[in-house]
């Protein structure tokens, strides 16, 4: 069983949607995925009441093994505390308060030895120094996952971005190859 932790220390970097679209992807990769929501705030659990996920969402740790091939943990914001798990993925924002979080929290799980994968969300293309830190960041390996209305529009039905409802939206095929290509990095390519 693969566990990924979803982690940043700040807010509104986009775990969240990370672990519900990861746990997805993983099932279309056929893969049985579990997403234990760890944030107050509850935002995965959400997405679990409303009925429309190929995979358990819960708020506790299970007590005993779970039949699952992958768990991807959303961590809450405001804990500096690294995960006890071997891979974090670690989704920011490029503003620069957003990314000065991020690679003190970055730091603190390199020292810890962990395996990190880099996810840079929601770029603002009309920003010179968000552009040149994301380019900057994809050469040092990071996915990169654009602004996309299709997000939001997931978000407000509480579904993933695999959900057929969605077939139709706009640019949704670049969007799930894009979750694709994540899904089979961390769980295929990320020892």
């Amino acid at each position: 069983m693969k566990v990924i932790d979803i982690f940043n220390p700040k807010g509104g970097n986009g775990k969240s949607m990370v672990a519900i679209n990861l746990a997805a992807a993983s099932v279309e990769l056929g893969k049985k995925a579990m997403v234990v929501c760890q944030d107050p705030q509850g935002t995965s659990i959400l997405y679990g009441k409303g009925g429309n996920m190929p995979f358990s969402v819960v708020s506790d740790i299970p007590k005993s093994k779970p039949d699952v091939d992958v768990i991807i943990f959303d961590h809450p914001a405001n804990v500096w505390d690294i995960p006890e798990g071997n891979l974090l993925v670690m989704p920011f924002k490029p503003p620069r308060d957003q990314y000065a979080t991020f690679i003190d929290a970055y730091k603190k799980a390199e020292a810890a030895g962990k395996n990190i994968v880099t996810i840079v969300t929601d770029t603002n293309q009309h920003r010179r120094d968000e552009v040149e830190l994301t380019k900057a960041m994809k050469k040092k390996g990071a996915f990169v996952l654009p602004s996309s209305g299709v997000y939001g529009r997931a978000a407000s039905e509480y579904r993933t971005i695999f959900d057929p409802a969605l077939n139709k939206a706009y640019k949704i095929s670049e969007r799930r190859r894009e979750f694709l290509q994540l899904a089979t990095h961390v769980l295929i390519e990320v020892k």
